[in-house]
């Protein structure tokens, strides 16, 4: 199935709200470096936020290889399972402006949704995606929320 913007269900997954619920969750983020070699980042429910259907916005951990692919090529894929749906989701991204109150500083990107590919099969069934296990929840929801305000900025 093709997308080319967030249905209601991935708009409220997206909505940077619910975040305990959605503490072990993750999704890779996939940007090329620029050797042309495919490179994964994983990103938590805390570092990416609905603007509307078709816009995102993204917080990274600022000097990161991801951040600095993206930079160059203003392009990245998200890649994640909601709702047994295995999502593609092609981004064009701009990096915003630093701000200068944020008490976790992250390069943060508006990114535009391009296109969304959804794999589904008839004989099968996706019954989960990439998870983790906090090792400090109440720290790390703590700065994800902080993101999640520092993106809708």
């Amino acid at each position: 199935m093709e997308m080319d913007q967030l249905d209601a269900a991935l708009l409220e997954w997206f909505s940077g709200s619910n975040l305990e619920s959605k503490q072990h969750e993750a999704m890779q983020l996939l940007t090329v470096t620029d050797g042309q070699w495919p490179h994964l980042a994983m990103v938590s429910m805390g570092e990416v936020v609905a603007m509307s259907p078709s816009r995102l916005r993204l917080a990274l951990w600022q000097g990161t290889q991801t951040s600095m692919n993206m930079m160059e090529t203003g392009k990245a894929a998200l890649i994640a399972v909601h709702g047994q749906r295995l999502l593609h989701v092609r981004l064009e991204v701009r990096l915003l402006p630093e701000l200068a109150d944020a008490v976790h500083p992250r390069d943060r990107y508006e990114c535009n949704i391009l296109h969304i590919r959804v794999d589904q099969a008839p004989y099968a069934e996706i019954t989960s995606g990439i998870t983790f296990q906090l090792k400090d929840t109440n720290g790390a929801l703590a700065r994800w929320a902080a993101a999640i305000e520092d993106l809708k900025k």
